[in-house]
């Protein structure tokens, strides 16, 4: 009988910024937030968790959390603070989705439940309101975390052997990068190429722009 392989291993490191036509980034920009999720690539045992329902309020015509990242499987629902309507639509690889919520305080003021069962980029809109808008990273794995830009990431009880990184990040292409999964293993040093400017005057914040948020 095969013996199940034991989960010690780990992958860890940090992914850090860098901005195209800039020698360095404005120390007073406010640090990007960056998706990372960790692939099996070996097909390596991978843990299982519970579909999770995540929560995307909309305060002052604009969606927060603006970009995250769930697990496949997982499910949204949008929640509107405002006294004004909102219609909440989807583009995707999959099937479309629309919803049309209330006022605050109404009935419908909340959309029904949506789940993400295609991995890729989701990102949602408001038909109304043209800065109303979020981007949801959806990956095939329970190893994923969302981190400032220069923060360690740490993924743990991990099979060894060789994994993929996706690596994401609001105005940024997403990077995919081969590691290895060991025991007590050195930090990563990582990095992202940012299409944005990494100025003070034009950090990213929850309730960032279409224009930062709508790349894939």
């Amino acid at each position: 009988m095969a013996v199940p392989p034991v989960l010690g291993a780990e992958v860890r490191g940090t992914v850090t910024m860098t901005y195209q036509g800039m020698f360095q980034a404005d120390t007073r920009a406010r640090p990007e937030p960056v998706s990372v999720a960790l692939l099996p690539a070996e097909g390596q045992r991978v843990l299982p968790r519970r579909p999770r329902l995540h929560r995307v309020e909309i305060v002052d015509n604009r969606m927060s959390p603006a970009f995250f990242t769930v697990k496949k499987g997982d499910s949204v629902r949008f929640i509107n603070r405002d006294g004004v309507y909102h219609e909440i639509f989807s583009l995707s690889s999959g099937k479309s989705w629309s919803a049309r919520l209330d006022r605050a305080g109404q009935g419908s003021s909340h959309s029904p439940r949506l789940v993400l069962d295609v991995p890729g980029t989701t990102h949602f809109f408001c038909r109304i309101h043209n800065k109303s808008y979020a981007r949801i990273e959806v990956v095939d794995t329970p190893y994923l975390e969302t981190i400032e830009a220069g923060r360690m990431f740490h993924f743990v009880g991990l099979a060894g052997g060789r994994w993929k990184l996706r690596l994401a990040a609001p105005a940024a292409e997403t990077r995919w990068i081969d590691v290895s999964a060991m025991t007590s293993p050195p930090p990563l040093a990582l990095r992202l190429a940012s299409r944005g400017g990494g100025q003070g005057g034009s950090r990213l914040k929850t309730q960032a722009g279409v224009e930062q948020l709508y790349r894939d």
